[in-house]
């Protein structure tokens, strides 16, 4: 009996699985398939369209929020006799927002800036939390024209890999790794992210 009872739970479960759309319980989203004469156009249409929001990711920040929030962290030079002309340490959040409009999350950084002899050189740590469960952060080296804060914000334009590498809740992008691209223009900041 206790065989019998199992077989049919087995049964049940199976009979689960197989009724669930792939997507859910899968890492890649089902490509398009030919079906011969059936009516399922709709369905394939729909499960390629919620996978489709996993793929491509676009949300913007407006430029101004983000000077607004600045804070400045005090810094000195270690010995007198340093190579550090000058130095500035900031760090800022601000809302970001999907295509929509709507505002779905929160980008901070925080700015090193460092001049010396051959220029200004500056370490970005960036990260972006957003609410449908991606958290992602990367680093952005570079240098810069001077130490205005518009420069300074505009330096984190760049594209990198990035990896959704912490989890904090229900997260359906852990483990997934992105192309993103980090674009700016005189109000926003974008980021668009594209699964690999």
């Amino acid at each position: 009996m206790l065989v019998l009872q199992n077989a049919y739970r087995s049964v049940f479960f199976l009979f689960l699985l197989i009724s669930t759309p792939f997507c859910i319980y899968s890492d890649h989203c089902p490509q398009s398939f030919d079906y011969a004469n059936t009516n399922t156009e709709g369905v394939d249409a729909a499960r390629r369209k919620i996978c489709t929001k996993h793929k491509k990711l676009s949300y913007y920040l407006y430029t101004e929020d983000f000077i607004k929030s600045f804070i400045e962290i005090p810094t000195s030079n270690v010995l007198v006799d340093s190579s550090t002309m000058s130095s500035k340490y900031l760090a800022g959040r601000a809302a970001i927002y999907n295509v929509q409009g709507e505002k779905v999350g929160t980008c901070s950084a925080s700015f090193l800036c460092m001049q010396n002899a051959e220029g200004i050189y500056t370490d970005i740590s960036n990260y972006l939390s957003v609410d449908n469960g991606l958290v992602i952060s990367w680093f952005t080296p570079t240098t810069l024209i001077n130490l205005e804060l518009d420069s300074i914000i505009h330096s984190m334009v760049t594209e990198c890999i990035v990896k959704a590498s912490t989890k904090i809740g229900f997260n359906p992008f852990y483990g997934k790794t992105f192309n993103m691209i980090v674009s700016s223009d005189d109000k926003k900041i974008y980021f668009k992210l594209t699964e690999i």
